[in-house]
């Protein structure tokens, strides 16, 4: 029973760590942009918000199918819930790519009032707007990769974009080496860079190291139209769970922001911080949904409720952990991000809620992104 236990963990561990540290990282590509583009005022990262959580729902509806079926070595069906992952995802992207390039200004104006932060904000949707593509194909692929547990180039295409990210944040926004001094707009191309990285990094491995499943286009290019019922039946309620959040998100930004600046820059700091303690709780769910939906695939029954007692444990354990390191980064945050005065008495009082609430979050998410989902059970969400 010892050695099963410790099997486990170590299986647990092989997973979600990568998986956390991904997150961790990733999340940081999107902090270095919002900390330098965060003392001109913008809250255009909000648009890419409804994207980070779209996107990866779609990805996470199609694991599901795809965990089962690698649980069962059904390569075949494998290729067929991709087509239809790849499908949705660019539709939904490629619209809201067109809206963006369209009616910047607008869509900027959704989220506040002030001329100044639509003006600079409509130039960086300008430019970033371009990068929600590759974002999207490297998220679906990395999605299905993790699904049959490749999870280490998941951790390097992030590490590539983090550096992409921070060294051209450090060459174009303010000008260094002789590189002109592009303020938003050089942010926004530094990300940019960065999720073009990460792409050709994802697409390189899985035409040149991946032996799984072997990943085509033309294995893409045509669909089964008898799964069709069984995607989306199963990828619509992930995907709207994970839309709804992120629109409910979005919304609460767009009061904050009519609440002046002050309350917008607390949000985001206090929000960014607590995203960021609770990075390997997103790995462990990511890792339960692998476990339970290979271990169903395999139809070794007899095995879930066990997994099921222990990740419910773990995230209570790991929830209470966050919930310190909130506490804990409360004093630091002046000095990270120059905040003072009302700001700061803002922020604070936001982290020690989110500290409160973060144990109760993490059990929610293990049940339903890792356990329920896993399991294929998603109406419930």
């Amino acid at each position: 029973m010892k050695k099963d236990s410790r099997s486990l963990f170590q299986n647990i561990l092989a997973i979600a760590v990568p998986l956390g540290l991904q997150s961790m990282l990733g999340f940081l590509v999107n902090l270095v942009d919002t900390v330098m583009v965060g003392k001109l005022g913008t809250v255009a990262n909000q648009i890419f918000f409804l994207v980070a959580m779209t996107v990866p729902g779609i990805a996470a509806g199609a694991s599901v199918l795809i965990s089962q079926a690698w649980g069962k070595g059904d390569i075949e069906r494998i290729h067929k819930v991709l087509a239809y992952a790849y499908r949705t995802a660019l539709v939904f992207v490629v619209i809201l790519m067109f809206v963006v390039i369209a009616f910047p200004k607008q869509v900027m104006s959704i989220y506040t009032p002030e001329e100044e932060t639509i003006r600079i904000g409509s130039e960086y949707l300008r430019v970033i707007v371009w990068s929600y593509f590759f974002y999207t194909i490297t998220n679906i692929t990395t999605g299905v990769l993790r699904s049959v547990r490749t999870v280490n180039i998941c951790l390097y295409s992030a590490i590539v974009s983090l550096i992409l990210n921070i060294s051209g944040n450090y060459l174009l926004i303010e000008g260094h080496l002789g590189f002109p001094a592009l303020g938003v707009t050089g942010a926004a191309i530094a990300t940019l860079a960065a999720r073009i990285g990460e792409f050709i990094l994802i697409v390189w491995y899985v035409y040149r190291k991946e032996d799984k499943i072997r990943i085509r286009v033309q294995k893409m290019l045509h669909v089964d139209k008898k799964l069709a019922n069984v995607f989306f039946s199963t990828g619509i309620p992930v995907i709207c769970n994970e839309m709804f959040w992120g629109l409910g998100v979005s919304a609460q930004a767009i009061v904050l922001g009519r609440l002046g600046n002050e309350v917008v820059s607390a949000n985001s700091v206090a929000g960014s911080v607590t995203q960021l303690t609770s990075v390997l709780c997103q790995g462990l769910s990511a890792a339960a949904c692998v476990i339970i939906g290979n271990t169903i695939g395999a139809e070794k029954y007899e095995e879930i409720l066990p997994l099921k007692k222990t990740f419910q444990r773990i995230a209570v354990f790991m929830g209470l952990i966050c919930s310190a390191l909130t506490l804990v980064a409360i004093p630091l945050v002046p000095g990270i991000y120059h905040i003072k005065g009302e700001t700061m008495a803002y922020c604070r009082q936001l982290m020690y809620v989110m500290a409160f609430i973060l144990p109760f979050m993490e059990l929610q998410s293990m049940n339903m992104m890792g356990l329920l989902r896993g399991g294929g059970d998603v109406k419930f969400q």
